[in-house]
């Protein structure tokens, strides 16, 4: 079985690029491409697709 990952790399997941990074770039500002967003809650690992850009990672008009 594969080791969990703490709830820092889980979060790592996000990515180390500024939002005004991405938005230079052209992925979405907010998942910075990735199309997800990962965040650790209430000792729950989530994994929820990006609102601005609907999954895509694309950057919106």
């Amino acid at each position: 079985m594969p080791r969990a990952m703490t709830d820092q790399q889980w979060d790592a997941q996000n990515g180390t690029v500024s939002p005004a990074e991405a938005q230079a770039r052209g992925p979405c500002w907010c998942c910075t491409g990735n199309g997800v967003l990962y965040s650790a809650f209430g000792g729950k690992q989530i994994k929820a697709n990006c609102g601005e850009c609907k999954g895509s990672g694309k950057a919106q008009p």
